[in-house]
């Protein structure tokens, strides 16, 4: 017969420690950037001309559904 030992319990969430509080600013830092460069990449796309859009594949009704889009998205 064998002997099983039973492992202790794990918390279900981890207490609010220095690692979290130190990577919560670093995580927003990270969303506003994407959010910069999200916006001034559409405001890049607005300003490019039909034939700039056809050299990258793209075209005015495309442009037009990601420039409209919101920054967050």
């Amino acid at each position: 017969m064998t002997m099983m030992t039973k492992a202790a319990p794990r918390p279900l969430a981890a207490p609010m420690g220095r690692k979290v509080l130190t990577t919560l600013p670093a995580a927003l830092v990270k969303v506003v950037t994407q959010w910069q460069t999200r916006r001034r990449s559409r405001i890049a796309l607005s300003h490019l001309s039909d034939f700039h859009l056809r050299d990258i594949g793209l075209d005015s009704m495309i442009r037009d559904q990601e420039i409209g889009r919101p920054f967050w998205k």
